[in-house]
């Protein structure tokens, strides 16, 4: 099955997690990631089909916690896909 990571860069706070599963209760979500690195700071790497994977690009944009939302389609089984996200200073 092919799928498609999402990478959303957001600020953590009370119930930041809580509103993206909800967000993403309708797409069949493949795995999910959370990591805070600061109390600034946040991302969640998401895995959907994708079919799924520009709708809920657009439900988490509109998500008030989040700062970014990053588009990286790859087929299963390859390590590299068609990056749609641009490189950002941590990345550099």
């Amino acid at each position: 099955m092919e799928h498609a990571r999402l990478t959303v860069t957001l600020r953590p706070g009370h119930g930041t997690l809580a509103r993206l599963a909800a967000i993403l209760n309708n797409h069949h979500v493949l795995d999910l990631a959370y990591t805070t690195s600061s109390r600034d700071s946040a991302a969640a790497v998401v895995r959907v089909p994708r079919s799924d994977a520009k709708r809920a690009q657009h439900k988490l944009r509109r998500l008030v916690d989040v700062i970014d939302v990053c588009l990286d389609a790859a087929p299963a089984g390859t390590a590299a896909g068609t990056d749609l996200c641009p490189p950002t200073a941590a990345s550099r």
